[in-house]
């Protein structure tokens, strides 16, 4: 054998070998728990962003024209119709409470 090169069963061949395995073992395990971290950060914005979308939020609106309060489900986009003070509730109730004490309401 050329001298300076390992032998295939020798101290520093076996010591080299199992170097390579354990750092391509760390490898291996960092790789896999970056997966997991990378699906469970997905999973949480996925569940977050569709918890944000099924909130349902409740407006208090009153139509100019005949001077009355109702309650929504859907922001207002016409002119006649506007949100009063703070009319944006998270659940029915709130906003029924809510448009029973607002002053443009209860005129």
């Amino acid at each position: 054998m050329e001298s300076g090169k390992c032998k295939p069963f020798g101290k520093k061949w076996n010591i080299r070998f199992l170097r390579g395995l354990l750092m391509a073992s760390l490898k291996s395990e960092e790789d896999t728990l970056k997966k997991f971290l990378m699906i469970g950060a997905l999973a949480f914005a996925a569940t977050s962003v569709a918890g944000t979308a099924m909130a349902a939020e409740y407006y208090v609106v009153r139509d100019s024209t005949t001077k009355k309060c109702t309650v929504v489900e859907t922001k207002p986009v016409s002119t006649t119709t506007v949100v009063v003070d703070n009319g944006i509730y998270k659940t029915k109730t709130e906003a029924e409470t809510g448009m029973k004490t607002t002053k443009v309401c209860t005129e």
